[in-house]
């Protein structure tokens, strides 16, 4: 009887000491949800080079909600101040939103963007690569490389990591 309560004791004392091994780990689904600040974009060649398209100080953001819609926003940091119509962006820019679904088993997130900055995305769809080294960071790389006119088949990777509550 001694032995068993000393076991239970024991594997009490452990689920307190490391709760992750007590717990459930979360789904991709579950961890995508809320708002994402951009820490780094590449994008990288067949060969293996890193290009950073977008210049020093890119900021950018990402948020997904529980029903499956996002939005997404990257702004390269040295954009022109011109006196243009307001209507009309200026600089490097990307933004779209639409609907998303995540797939746990194979660790793709599918997108598809009701609107974006680039008026031939909209209605298209993607389907990328994610990890997420922790609950913190999200990490997501495009699988399929596609053209560019001067570096030949690129694929982007993206980093995020989760806003701070205000």
């Amino acid at each position: 009887m001694k032995t068993r309560s000393l076991l239970a004791v024991v594997g009490l004392a452990i689920s307190f000491a490391f709760p992750t091994f007590a717990q459930q780990q979360k789904s991709l689904k579950e961890l995508i949800v809320g708002t994402w600040l951009l820490e780094s974009v590449y994008d990288q060649t067949q060969d293996g080079e890193k290009h950073n398209p977008w210049g020093d100080g890119v900021k950018g953001q990402a948020m997904f909600d529980a029903q499956g819609h996002f939005s997404w926003m990257i702004m390269s940091a040295n954009r022109p101040k011109a006196d243009t119509s307001p209507r009309i962006p200026v600089g490097q820019a990307i933004a779209y939103w639409g609907t998303y679904a995540v797939n746990d088993e194979a660790k793709t997130l599918t997108t598809t963007f009701e609107r974006c900055t680039f008026p031939q995305w909209d209605g298209r769809g993607s389907t990328v690569s994610i990890a997420f080294p922790t609950e913190d960071e999200f990490q997501f790389t495009v699988t399929k490389p596609f053209p560019d006119p001067t570096l030949g088949p690129i694929a982007p990777h993206i980093i995020f990591k989760r806003a701070p509550v205000p």
